[in-house]
This record gives structure tokens, sequence and C-alpha cells, in this order.
């Protein structure tokens, strides 16, 4: 059973990654690799949003582009209230593509939360890099949230590993996002914190994969 990568910016990765591509990126797509296509909150006002929604949306149509992501928003960059609009245009593209949406959420759990109550995502919404409490956790199960760990889980000093524990597994998988850690080494610390062996959390990742993407990674 393959190690699953839910996020990853590395083009050149290898096993069964799901590599996040930014519109202007999309010509570098291959037919034999899996990928996520949308404009990161970052970009939203150094790109034509218009051209950009565009083409996430002709890209997400691939079959091989599983999800719409990573997008969202983060209070630590500017255009907050761009941010959330472009956001929302994108979870509508995800939610008529029936894909699940990868999401970026920095210090605006808040805001996600309403946009979810607002907008009724029936579709999976997997929360990258999630550094919520587990209170805030409680609240996103609600709504058909998943949470995606990497290598915070490593940082003792960080609240992440105390959250990832008492998250349940069968909400869960795991990333290398832009660390140099190797997915196996993040599967090996997740295992120990959750006292589990590690091809039990390799079963439940990929059930959980299954379940969101309906496809046999």
């Amino acid at each position: 059973m393959k190690f699953i990568d839910i996020h990853t910016h590395n083009l050149l990765k290898t096993g069964f990654s799901l590599i996040n591509i930014f519109p202007e990126d999309v010509e570098k797509i291959k037919n034999d690799k899996f990928y996520s296509v949308g404009i990161h909150p970052w970009n939203v006002s150094k790109v034509n949003l218009e051209k950009q929604l565009s083409i996430v949306k002709k890209s997400a149509s691939l079959k091989n582009v599983l999800a719409v992501g990573e997008i969202g928003a983060d209070k630590l960059h500017p255009d907050f209230i761009l941010q959330k609009e472009v956001f929302v245009k994108q979870l509508n593209i995800a939610k008529q593509l029936k894909k699940p949406a990868i999401i970026h959420c920095v210090k605006a759990y808040s805001d996600l939360l309403e946009i979810l109550k607002k907008e009724k995502p029936e579709i999976p919404v997997i929360i990258h890099r999630y550094s919520g409490n587990s209170t805030t956790a409680g609240e996103l199960l609600k709504f058909n949230c998943y949470f995606s760990f990497g290598h915070e889980l490593f940082n003792e000093k960080s609240k992440v590993p105390k959250v990832f524990k008492k998250i349940p597994l069968e909400t869960v998988f795991l990333e290398t996002d832009d660390a140099a850690k190797d997915i196996k080494e993040i599967y090996m610390k997740a295992a120990e914190l959750k006292e589990i062996s590690l091809e039990k959390i390799k079963l439940t990742i990929f059930e959980n994969f299954q379940k969101c993407f309906k496809i046999n990674a």
C-alpha cells in the first residue's frame, strides 16, 4: 500500500502525490501524475483574476487534476477581503465539478467557518497544514472537513502534535508541502503520535483517500 502525499509543491515528486500547481504553471501538468490547481490567497492581487479563474475551471476539469487548491484565506497577507471573494469563487468551481477543495487557512478559521456555513459545500474540504485547535476542528468536522498534517508534527514546541492526537484518524491526511522531509518520515511520526502501527495509519489514510476522491491510489 502506497504512502499518499496529499499536498506537495515538488513538481518532481515520485510516489502517489497530489502536486499543487498554480494557474500560470498548468503547462507543466503531465498525464502520469496527479494534481490540484488553484489561485493561492497570497497571489490574488498579483494576477489577472478573470483569466486565472478560467484556467482553474478548465484545468480542474482534467481527469488527473483531482482537486481545486490550494485556495483559502490568510490574515498574515494583504487583501484579505479579496482573498475571501476569490476563495468562494474557487470553492464554487470545486462544487460544480464535484471535486475536493484543498484549503490554505492561516488565522482565519472563523472566516472559514462562516464561508462553509453559507456555501454549504457537499464536497470534501481538506485543510492542509492544519494549525487550528481541537475545538475548531470539531466545528469544521460538521462540514465534511479533513485535516492534513506535515513536518509540524516533529515540532514539540508547537500545539500541532497535541491537536493531531485528538483528531479522528478517519479525517486525517499527511503531506510534505514544501518541506524537505520524506512522506514516509511523516507517516512514521504520525503513527508514533497516534500510538498505532505504520500499516494501520497507511490503511486508514488510503481509505480516507478513496472516500474523498473515489479512485484507487
